[in-house]
């Protein structure tokens, strides 16, 4: 990838202090960014200002999903989104009405829950067999908000597989067990993983930035697998010699809805990225 370097142009992002976010933000400072945190209580000055908003901000979705919690995912997002969206529009008509034509870029975070679960078809950006449950419906109005702006804007959709790195997310749990020398199957095992190592995350918004891409993108590595091969690598990495299987039910009762995260999946297919030549650091997962 082409080293980027425009000290003018202005990166804002929401939901910054992230693990994503502080990753992002050093990278883009590394490559002479100038960058803004967009907290909870942005206004269309401090948007104005960004030639480049970057659109994190979300509830966590690791926590047990209770009514409340669910309601909070859900706000976090579509409400944000939804105010980036009226804000871009509003500014565009501002600006044209005076003359100025000046193209902002939007990139919005989305998941590759989006697609239907528990299928054996390998989704690419082209596939358009969504699903139904709250995940789904939750990407799919999230994407909606994103759109809204599509006239105002230049809009990249980036649909994050699960995002592997020690340093934080859901790989520094499914680890813990393993020091311990026990490995831990979730359901049936068999369900798949969409993943991305972090680095080849930041590298690929980098990369969306430099070649002025917009619409969907699968940010997941081209490979998948299943919970059970996970499991055999960190196993294999920690010498476990216990073996416990995690049913379902239980993780049902554990984490409500939320247990659809571990207990079903889909396999996705980074095909824009690598059509436009995005080439993965991290193909294969290291743990």
């Amino acid at each position: 990838m082409q080293e980027i370097r425009n000290s003018k142009i202005n990166v804002g992002i929401t939901g910054a202090s992230g693990l994503i976010g502080r990753h992002l933000t050093k990278a883009l400072i590394d490559n002479e960014y100038t960058v803004t945190p967009l907290g909870r209580g942005f206004d269309a000055g401090s948007v104005k200002n960004c030639d480049i908003i970057i659109n994190l901000a979300g509830a966590n979705i690791g926590k047990r999903w209770t009514k409340k919690h669910k309601n909070e995912i859900w706000s976090s997002r579509i409400n944000t989104t939804k105010r980036l969206s009226e804000i871009l529009n509003d500014l565009f008509q501002h600006e044209s009405s005076i003359g100025i034509k000046r193209e902002k870029m939007l990139i919005s975070a989305s998941a590759t829950g989006i697609y239907k679960s528990d299928s054996d078809q390998i989704f690419t950006e082209k596939s358009y067999k969504y699903g139904s449950d709250f995940l789904a419906e939750l990407c799919k109005a999230w994407e909606e908000e994103a759109m809204r702006s599509k006239g105002s804007a230049r809009v990249a959709i980036v649909r994050f597989g699960l995002v592997m790195t020690k340093e934080g997310g859901a790989l520094p749990k499914m680890i813990l067990p393993s020091k311990f020398g026990i490995k831990i199957i979730f359901g049936t095992g068999n369900q798949k993983i969409s993943w991305i190592s972090l680095e080849d995350l930041i590298r690929g918004i980098l990369f969306i930035i430099e070649n002025r891409l917009e619409g969907p993108f699968n940010f997941t590595a081209p490979g998948s697998l299943t919970y059970s091969a996970l499991a055999d690598i960190i196993s294999n990495r920690y010498k476990t010699f216990i073996k416990i299987k995690i049913p379902d039910l239980i993780l049902g009762i554990i984490l409500k809805d939320g247990s659809k995260v571990v207990t079903s999946g889909q396999v996705t297919y980074p095909e824009r990225l690598i059509e436009n030549g995005f080439k993965f650091n991290s193909p294969l997962l290291m743990v």
